[in-house]
C-alpha cells in the first residue's frame, strides 16, 4: 500500500499564491495545509485554501478543449483536440485582424494573474492595443489616484517602523488573512491604530480609533482631517514648501470641510475626526494601509483616494521610515511584471472616455465599457475576444456583457470551470490549477520560491502560459521571450535576481535573490517626482489637462453621490454597498465549492435591524432587493456592523448577483470604475416564499 508524500507547492485560489504543502497519495491530493517552514507564513490557510481539494476535483472543471455546437449562449459544446483548438484560434484571430485590423481583437486577463505578462506579449505580437484585465474594475484606479499625486507606482506602508497605522477600508482578516498576525502584533508593540471602515469589522475591533463613514463619503472625511491638520498647524511646513505643488489652493479648498460640516456628510463625529487627525499628524511616523478597490468603487472614487493619499504629503510621511515608501524593504529584481509595456501605436478602447487612465499608466486598456464598445461598434468594431479566466460578473449589469459576447465573431475563454461566462464562447480551453503546474514566485524581502506540481494536470488541462506560447506559434507571430519555452520563460523571470531555475528547484523553502536592492528613504532629495511639476501634486496637472474636455478637477474635490445621482431617493431610500469581503468567497469563483457554499445557501441582504424593522422585515425573511436597473431575491440578514441607511450584499452569485443591480453607466468619470459601493436600492419582504 502506497504512502502519501508531501509536495511543496502553492495555493492560488484567491489571487496571491501562498506556499502550501499538498499531501498526495496515488497521484491524488488528499489534503492541503500551509507550509510551516516559511518566513512570514505560520502554516495556516484561509477557508478557501482549506477547500482546495474540492476546488481541484470540482465537477465543473473543464477537462478538454470544447467547441460550440449550438447557438451562442446555449452552452452546448463538443470535445475536440488541442490541435483543432489551436487551428481554430489562429484561423479566426488572423481573419479578424486581416478584415478589421488588429485593434478589433481584445486580449483579456481575468483570474488568475500569474500569466498576465505573457498574455500582454501575445497581444503585442498580434498588434492589438487592447490588452485588458480585471483591474479595469479592481486595482488600477487606486494606482491612478496615487500616480496623479506622487507620479510613481502606488507605495505600501512601512508598518514595521510606524508609530501610527491608519487602515483605510482594509479588513485584513477577510481580505488578506496572512497579514492578520502582523496586524495583531502592531498593538502589542505600542503602535496606534486608526481604522476607517463603514462597518465595524473584526479588524476595526482592534483599533484605537474607528471612523465609520457613510459609504462613499471617504473623500469628505479625509479632507476634514486635512482641515484639522492644517488649521492647527500640525502639517510639515518644510516638506510642503520644498516638495509639494498646489498646497495653497488645496488649503483653501479643505477649509470648507470643518469637522462639524464633515460630520453632517460622513456621519463621523467632529470629535472623532479631530482625534484621528491629531494622532496621525503628531504620533509620527505614520502610514496608511489601503485596499485595492473599496474607495474607488464610487462615482467620486479617484478623488476620494487622492484626498486620502494627500494626508501623507502634508504630514511629511512620504518616503520616510515608518511612512509610505517606494523602497522600504529589501527587494530583488526580476523580469516580466511591470516590465512589459502595452502596444500603444493605435487607439485603445476606453482612451476617449478615460484619457487620464492612459496618461498615467500604459500597462493596459480600460474595458469597463466593453459591452458598449462591442454592441455599438464605437470607437471602432470589436469582433473577437481572447479571454483567460474572463468572468462577466466582474462588470456592472453583467447580463448586458454576456449579451455582447454573443455578438462577437469569435470568443474563446481559457478556464478552470465551465462557468456562466463560458456559455457564449465559441471555444473553451481547460487550464490547470496552481496544484497542477510549476511556477516561479517573487515574494517580499527579495525572496523567490518554486512551486512544484502536486499532481499531473487533470484531463487535458494545460498551463496557461504554455497555451499562450502555442497560440503565438500557430499564428506565426514572434516574441523572443515566449519562444524560449516554459523553463526558459521561468529562467527569464529569474535572470536579474542572479538565481538559476535549477538551484531554485532544489531549495524547497525558497531562496533570497543574490542581486538585492536594500531599503532607502527620502529618495526625493535626489530624485524628482515623476509628475509634470516634479513635485507631489495636491493639484494634479494631468487631471487639469482635461478640465475643459472632461470636467476633471486637479484638486481632490468631493462630490456627494447622494445629491448628484439621478435616482428617485424616495423610491430607493437605501445606499447599496456590494462586495464587502467574506472569508469564504472570492468573487464568483468558489460558489461551486460545497464546503464554502454551505456557509451561505442564498444571497444575503444584510440590513441594520432598525431599518429592517421599519419595513416589517425579520431576520431570515425572503426579500426582494431592487435598484433602478434590476431586482434580486435573497435572504434578509440582520447585521449591526454597518450603519442605518445602507444595505450590504456580496456579488458573483448566479442565484442572485448584486452586480445586476448596478447601472452600467454609473461610473467614476476619471477611472471608469463602477459605483459598486454607493448605488441605491429598496428592500421588500416576499410573502410565502422559501429559498
Amino acid at each position: 500500500m502506497s504512502k502519501s508524500k508531501i509536495v511543496k507547492t502553492a495555493c492560488g485560489i484567491c489571487g496571491p499564491c501562498c506556499q502550501a504543502d499538498a499531501y498526495v497519495k496515488d497521484g491524488k491530493i488528499i489534503s492541503v495545509e500551509g507550509s510551516r517552514n516559511v518566513n512570514g507564513q505560520p502554516g495556516g490557510l484561509c477557508a478557501k485554501g482549506m477547500a482546495a481539494k474540492q476546488f481541484v476535483y470540482n465537477k465543473d472543471r473543464v477537462l478538454y478543449p470544447m467547441k460550440r455546437t449550438g447557438k451562442k449562449g446555449e452552452g452546448t459544446f463538443a470535445r475536440i483536440t488541442w490541435d483543432e483548438a489551436y487551428d481554430l484560434i489562429a484561423e479566426n484571430l488572423l481573419k479578424v485582424r486581416d478584415t478589421y485590423g488588429s485593434r478589433s481583437t481584445v486580449f483579456y486577463a481575468g483570474y488568475p494573474k500569474w500569466y498576465r505578462p505573457a498574455l500582454l506579449r501575445l497581444a503585442n505580437a498580434y498588434g492589438s492595443p487592447n490588452y485588458c484585465t480585471e483591474s479595469s474594475t479592481c486595482f488600477q484606479a487606486a494606482d491612478l489616484a496615487w500616480r496623479s499625486t506622487y507620479g510613481n507606482h502606488i507605495c505600501g506602508p512601512d508598518m514595521v517602523h510606524a508609530r501610527t497605522v491608519m487602515l483605510w477600508s482594509s479588513n485584513l482578516y477577510h481580505s488578506n488573512t496572512p497579514m492578520s498576525r502582523m496586524y495583531q502584533g502592531l498593538k502589542e508593540r505600542g503602535t496606534k491604530i486608526i481604522d476607517v471602515d463603514s462597518r465595524h469589522t473584526v479588524t476595526a475591533r482592534d483599533a484605537h480609533i474607528h471612523l465609520k463613514p457613510v459609504p462613499g463619503t471617504d473623500g469628505a472625511l479625509a479632507l476634514s482631517m486635512a482641515h484639522v491638520i492644517i488649521e492647527e498647524g500640525l502639517y510639515d511646513g518644510a516638506f510642503v514648501e520644498k516638495y509639494v505643488y498646489g498646497f495653497e489652493e488645496y488649503r483653501d479648498y479643505v477649509r470648507r470641510f470643518t469637522p462639524e460640516k464633515a460630520e453632517g456628510i460622513t456621519g463621523v463625529s467632529a470629535d472623532q475626526i479631530r482625534r484621528a487627525a491629531r494622532l496621525f499628524a503628531q504620533n509620527r511616523p505614520s502610514c496608511i494601509l489601503f485596499s485595492a478597490s473599496p474607495i474607488v468603487h464610487h462615482t467620486n472614487g479617484v478623488q476620494n483616494y487622492r484626498a486620502v493619499f494627500s494626508l501623507l504629503a502634508i504630514t511629511g510621511n512620504y518616503d520616510v521610515e515608518g511612512g509610505n515608501c517606494p523602497k522600504a524593504g529589501i527587494t530583488s529584481p526580476c523580469n516580466e511584471f511591470g516590465k512589459v509595456k502595452r502596444h500603444d501605436r493605435e487607439e485603445a478602447i476606453g482612451q476617449r472616455d478615460f484619457p487620464v487612465w492612459f496618461d498615467l499608466s500604459c500597462e493596459e486598456a480600460q474595458c469597463t465599457r466593453l459591452a458598449d464598445y462591442i454592441m455599438k461598434e464605437e470607437p471602432y468594431p470589436i469582433k473577437a475576444v481572447f479571454g483567460m479566466g474572463l468572468n462577466h460578473r466582474m462588470w456592472p449589469q453583467p447580463g448586458y456583457l454576456n449579451e455582447a459576447l454573443q455578438k462577437l465573431d469569435f470568443y474563446v475563454n481559457v478556464e478552470l470551470f465551465l462557468s456562466d461566462s463560458c456559455m457564449a464562447a465559441d471555444l473553451v480551453l481547460p487550464a490547470c490549477t496552481s496544484y497542477e503546474r510549476e511556477e516561479v514566485h517573487s515574494l517580499k524581502g527579495g525572496r523567490y520560491f518554486f512551486s512544484n506540481k502536486a499532481i499531473e494536470p487533470l484531463g487535458e488541462s494545460k498551463n496557461d502560459i504554455e497555451i499562450i506560447m502555442e497560440v503565438l506559434k500557430r499564428m506565426g507571430l514572434q516574441d523572443e521571450v515566449l519562444e524560449l519555452g516554459y523553463d526558459g520563460y521561468m529562467q527569464h523571470i529569474l535572470e536579474p535576481s542572479g538565481l538559476s531555475l535549477n538551484e531554485l528547484k532544489r531549495n524547497e523553502e525558497g531562496m533570497q535573490g543574490r542581486n538585492l536592492h536594500m531599503p532607502s528613504f527620502q529618495n526625493f532629495e535626489k530624485e524628482k517626482f515623476q509628475t509634470p511639476s516634479g513635485k507631489i501634486e495636491l493639484k494634479s496637472l494631468v487631471l487639469e489637462r482635461y478640465r475643459d474636455s472632461h470636467g476633471y478637477d486637479g484638486l481632490p474635490v468631493f462630490h456627494d453621490f447622494r445629491k448628484e445621482a439621478e435616482v428617485d431617493r424616495e423610491a430607493y431610500p437605501f445606499i447599496l454597498n456590494t462586495g464587502c469581503r467574506k472569508p469564504q468567497y472570492f468573487h464568483a469563483r468558489v460558489y461551486r465549492v460545497p464546503w464554502l457554499d454551505s456557509l451561505q445557501r442564498s444571497p444575503l441582504i444584510e440590513m441594520h435591524p432598525e431599518d429592517a424593522s421599519t419595513y416589517g422585515i425579520a431576520d431570515g425573511d425572503v426579500v426582494k432587493i431592487s435598484s433602478p436597473v434590476g431586482t434580486v431575491t435573497g435572504t434578509a440578514a440582520y447585521n449591526i456592523s454597518g450603519g442605518t441607511g445602507a444595505v450590504y450584499m456580496y456579488h458573483g452569485d448566479s442565484r442572485g448577483d448584486a452586480n445586476e443591480l448596478i447601472d452600467k453607466d454609473y461610473l467614476d468619470p476619471i477611472s471608469g470604475f463602477p459605483g459598486y459601493k454607493s448605488y441605491f436600492c429598496k428592500v421588500e419582504k416576499v410573502e410565502d416564499m422559501k429559498l
